[in-house]
Protein backbone atom coordinates (compact mmCIF):
# COMPACT_ATOMS: atom_id res chain seq x y z
CA UNK A 1 0.00 0.00 0.00
CA UNK A 2 1.21 3.48 -1.11
CA UNK A 3 0.53 5.39 1.94
CA UNK A 4 1.04 9.37 1.76
CA UNK A 5 3.34 11.16 4.11
CA UNK A 6 4.55 14.92 4.44
CA UNK A 7 7.86 16.02 5.39
CA UNK A 8 8.50 17.75 9.09
CA UNK A 9 10.63 20.83 9.81
CA UNK A 10 13.12 18.77 11.19
CA UNK A 11 13.16 16.40 8.24
CA UNK A 12 11.29 13.23 9.41
CA UNK A 13 8.23 11.85 7.35
CA UNK A 14 5.18 12.04 8.79
CA UNK A 15 2.32 9.89 7.60
CA UNK A 16 -0.46 12.36 5.22
CA UNK A 17 -3.92 12.01 5.72
CA UNK A 18 -7.54 12.31 3.14
CA UNK A 19 -10.21 14.17 3.58
CA UNK A 20 -11.29 10.28 3.70
CA UNK A 21 -9.45 9.49 6.82
CA UNK A 22 -10.63 12.85 8.46
CA UNK A 23 -14.04 12.06 7.97
CA UNK A 24 -13.80 8.71 9.19
CA UNK A 25 -11.92 10.39 12.50
CA UNK A 26 -15.44 11.98 12.55
CA UNK A 27 -17.72 8.79 12.42
CA UNK A 28 -15.71 7.02 15.35
CA UNK A 29 -15.54 9.90 17.07
CA UNK A 30 -11.41 10.57 17.13
CA UNK A 31 -12.79 14.09 15.64
CA UNK A 32 -15.64 15.90 17.56
CA UNK A 33 -18.02 17.25 14.35
CA UNK A 34 -17.78 20.68 15.54
CA UNK A 35 -14.19 20.58 15.60
CA UNK A 36 -12.37 23.46 13.61
CA UNK A 37 -9.41 21.90 11.31
CA UNK A 38 -8.27 22.00 8.18
CA UNK A 39 -6.29 19.68 6.02
CA UNK A 40 -3.07 21.17 4.17
CA UNK A 41 -0.95 19.10 2.16
CA UNK A 42 -2.45 16.07 4.09
CA UNK A 43 -1.66 17.80 7.84
CA UNK A 44 -4.29 18.51 10.06
CA UNK A 45 -4.24 21.78 10.87
CA UNK A 46 -6.59 23.62 14.08
CA UNK A 47 -7.80 26.68 13.62
CA UNK A 48 -8.37 29.28 16.01
CA UNK A 49 -11.11 30.00 17.98
CA UNK A 50 -13.38 32.86 16.47
CA UNK A 51 -13.15 36.05 17.89
CA UNK A 52 -16.15 38.38 18.08
CA UNK A 53 -14.28 41.17 15.72
CA UNK A 54 -14.12 37.97 13.57
CA UNK A 55 -18.00 37.13 13.43
CA UNK A 56 -19.02 40.85 13.78
CA UNK A 57 -17.01 41.54 10.57
CA UNK A 58 -18.25 38.11 8.85
CA UNK A 59 -21.93 38.90 9.76
CA UNK A 60 -21.60 42.63 8.68
CA UNK A 61 -20.33 40.64 4.80
CA UNK A 62 -22.90 38.30 4.72
CA UNK A 63 -25.83 40.14 5.11
CA UNK A 64 -24.40 43.24 2.40
CA UNK A 65 -23.59 40.63 0.16
CA UNK A 66 -27.12 38.79 0.48
CA UNK A 67 -28.73 42.15 -0.19
CA UNK A 68 -26.27 42.83 -3.65
CA UNK A 69 -25.59 38.74 -4.90
CA UNK A 70 -26.45 39.09 -8.37
CA UNK A 71 -28.21 36.30 -10.59
CA UNK A 72 -26.22 33.66 -11.77
CA UNK A 73 -23.10 33.74 -9.20
CA UNK A 74 -23.86 32.77 -5.28
CA UNK A 75 -21.59 32.73 -2.26
CA UNK A 76 -21.44 30.84 0.78
CA UNK A 77 -20.48 31.24 3.97
CA UNK A 78 -17.89 28.93 5.76
CA UNK A 79 -18.15 25.60 3.70
CA UNK A 80 -15.75 22.98 3.26
CA UNK A 81 -13.99 23.65 -0.07
CA UNK A 82 -11.90 20.30 -0.95
CA UNK A 83 -9.37 21.31 -3.16
CA UNK A 84 -7.84 17.65 -3.55
CA UNK A 85 -7.45 14.51 -1.57
CA UNK A 86 -5.25 16.23 0.63
CA UNK A 87 -6.61 19.75 0.88
CA UNK A 88 -9.26 20.91 2.90
CA UNK A 89 -9.99 24.26 3.75
CA UNK A 90 -13.01 26.23 5.15
CA UNK A 91 -12.69 29.81 3.94
CA UNK A 92 -15.09 32.28 5.49
CA UNK A 93 -16.42 32.97 2.16
CA UNK A 94 -16.10 32.08 -1.60
CA UNK A 95 -18.07 33.19 -4.21
CA UNK A 96 -18.89 31.43 -7.54
CA UNK A 97 -20.85 31.23 -10.74
CA UNK A 98 -24.58 29.61 -9.17
CA UNK A 99 -24.12 26.88 -12.31
CA UNK A 100 -21.20 25.10 -10.31
CA UNK A 101 -22.27 22.87 -7.80
CA UNK A 102 -20.36 23.52 -4.20
CA UNK A 103 -19.25 19.89 -3.97
CA UNK A 104 -17.88 19.78 -7.49
CA UNK A 105 -15.69 23.68 -7.36
CA UNK A 106 -12.30 23.44 -7.30
CA UNK A 107 -9.69 25.99 -6.84
CA UNK A 108 -10.38 27.73 -10.83
CA UNK A 109 -14.00 27.45 -10.24
CA UNK A 110 -13.95 30.49 -7.01
CA UNK A 111 -13.92 33.75 -8.55
CA UNK A 112 -13.31 35.41 -5.11
CA UNK A 113 -12.08 33.78 -1.45
CA UNK A 114 -12.39 35.75 1.78
CA UNK A 115 -10.64 34.65 5.08
CA UNK A 116 -11.41 37.20 8.23
CA UNK A 117 -8.88 37.29 10.49
CA UNK A 118 -8.21 38.07 13.64
CA UNK A 119 -5.91 35.79 15.81
CA UNK A 120 -4.77 33.63 12.62
CA UNK A 121 -3.43 37.05 10.69
CA UNK A 122 -0.39 35.00 10.46
CA UNK A 123 -1.75 31.98 9.31
CA UNK A 124 -3.88 33.75 6.74
CA UNK A 125 -1.10 35.66 5.03
CA UNK A 126 1.62 33.26 5.19
CA UNK A 127 0.39 29.36 4.38
CA UNK A 128 -2.88 29.57 3.01
CA UNK A 129 -2.64 32.31 0.58
CA UNK A 130 0.06 29.44 -1.27
CA UNK A 131 -2.17 27.03 -0.80
CA UNK A 132 -5.03 29.08 -2.42
CA UNK A 133 -2.98 30.04 -4.94
CA UNK A 134 -1.33 26.82 -5.82
CA UNK A 135 -4.76 25.49 -6.49
CA UNK A 136 -5.67 28.37 -9.01
CA UNK A 137 -8.08 29.72 -6.56
CA UNK A 138 -8.59 33.40 -8.73
CA UNK A 139 -8.47 35.80 -6.16
CA UNK A 140 -7.89 35.82 -2.35
CA UNK A 141 -8.78 38.96 0.47
CA UNK A 142 -7.81 38.32 3.79
CA UNK A 143 -9.38 40.96 5.99
CA UNK A 144 -7.53 41.67 9.11
CA UNK A 145 -9.96 42.15 11.72
CA UNK A 146 -8.00 44.31 14.34
CA UNK A 147 -6.17 46.46 11.78
CA UNK A 148 -9.46 47.30 9.48
CA UNK A 149 -7.23 46.46 6.69
CA UNK A 150 -7.77 43.80 3.72
CA UNK A 151 -4.68 41.98 1.75
CA UNK A 152 -5.91 41.40 -1.78
CA UNK A 153 -4.07 38.49 -3.39
CA UNK A 154 -4.31 38.19 -7.37
CA UNK A 155 -2.40 36.27 -10.10
CA UNK A 156 -2.40 32.70 -8.74
CA UNK A 157 0.64 30.60 -9.55
CA UNK A 158 2.04 27.41 -7.87
CA UNK A 159 5.16 30.01 -6.31
CA UNK A 160 1.91 31.99 -5.09
CA UNK A 161 -0.12 35.02 -5.61
CA UNK A 162 1.60 37.09 -8.19
CA UNK A 163 0.57 40.33 -6.72
CA UNK A 164 -0.65 41.48 -3.26
CA UNK A 165 -1.81 44.99 -2.39
CA UNK A 166 -3.03 46.83 1.04
CA UNK A 167 -6.38 48.29 0.95
CA UNK A 168 -7.47 50.38 3.95
CA UNK A 169 -10.63 50.38 5.66
CA UNK A 170 -12.49 53.28 3.39
CA UNK A 171 -11.01 51.32 0.25
CA UNK A 172 -13.59 49.80 -1.94
CA UNK A 173 -13.06 46.73 -3.33
CA UNK A 174 -13.52 45.29 -6.40
CA UNK A 175 -13.05 42.01 -7.21
CA UNK A 176 -10.99 41.38 -10.43
CA UNK A 177 -13.23 38.29 -11.41
CA UNK A 178 -16.48 38.16 -9.77
CA UNK A 179 -19.03 40.35 -10.35
CA UNK A 180 -19.02 44.31 -8.57
CA UNK A 181 -21.85 43.58 -7.26
CA UNK A 182 -19.47 41.95 -4.64
CA UNK A 183 -17.87 45.14 -4.19
CA UNK A 184 -17.65 47.12 -0.88
CA UNK A 185 -15.76 48.94 1.33
CA UNK A 186 -14.73 47.75 5.57
CA UNK A 187 -16.32 51.18 6.43
CA UNK A 188 -19.40 50.91 4.55
CA UNK A 189 -20.80 47.35 6.04
CA UNK A 190 -23.39 47.71 8.80
CA UNK A 191 -21.80 47.31 12.24
CA UNK A 192 -23.13 44.13 14.08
Amino acid sequence: MNIPVTRAAEGLDRRAFTISDMEVMVQVGLIAPDERLELIGGEIVPMSPKGSRHEAIKAALNLHWAGHCPTGFAFVLKTGLRLDELTYLEPDFIVFERSMRLAELKGPDVLLAVEVADSSLGYDLGRKPLVYAGFGVRELWVIDAEHRVVHRHLAPSSGGYGRIDRQTASSRLVPAHAPSAFAFALDELEPI
